[in-house]
């Protein structure tokens, strides 16, 4: 049912973590909507990312685990622009353990929905819950004692972040709804996955 780690889905896994962050370095910086907000010892940046869509493919193709792992590796780069680099190491370190929660709860929920008219938007949103309940959770109890930020300050920062993250799993969904309806990209990814070879 789901695909094991081996030689040839480790090597997906490195293609789509890398094209993940190349795809989340490009967007942070074409699309900035709050760029370094100095809130005392850290500064939050709010930007479009758009790296999920490789770990939707990893998790769709790949499963939980391939998706999982393509999620927190191609997470790195938004974990240094959004996290180490404005001195912010719960961001830091919560990325790429959000990011794999998604690529986690992708790879059983585009299983869970295929066939749908709207399954690949509803799964991308549906995904993201968990990486969602994280950020809030982190925003509320860490950051704050970390930083020494007001709570609600964070709490507000946590939901504007959500909420981007929403509209972009709705235009991720959109994007896998004209990859994964591709004849040459299906044979290209589910290449890696054949028992036959």
């Amino acid at each position: 049912m789901y695909n094991r780690v081996n030689s040839k889905s480790l090597m997906f896994i490195a293609i789509m973590a890398s094209l993940g962050n190349v795809l989340s370095f490009i967007t942070m910086q074409l699309t900035p909507i709050a760029p370094n907000i100095p809130l005392g010892p850290v500064t939050v940046s709010i930007a479009l990312d758009i790296s999920h869509l490789t770990t939707f493919i990893a998790a769709i193709y790949g499963g939980p685990t391939i998706g999982a792992i393509t999620g927190a590796v191609g997470g790195l780069v938004a974990a240094f622009q959004f996290g180490f680099s404005q001195g912010n190491i719960v961001t830091g370190v919560g990325l790429p353990v959000g990011k794999a929660l998604t690529g986690l709860t992708a790879g059983y929920v585009f299983n869970w929905l295929r066939e749908t008219r709207y399954s690949n938007i509803i799964s991308a949103v549906i995904s993201y819950i968990p990486e969602g309940i994280l950020t809030y959770v982190l925003f509320k109890y860490l950051l704050p004692v970390t930083t020494g930020i007001p709570v609600g300050i964070a709490v507000a920062i946590s939901i504007q972040i959500i909420a981007k993250a929403l509209i972009e799993m709705v235009i991720l969904g959109v994007m896998l709804t004209g990859l994964t309806g591709n004849a040459g990209f299906r044979g290209f990814t589910e290449g890696y996955f054949r028992k036959d070879q």
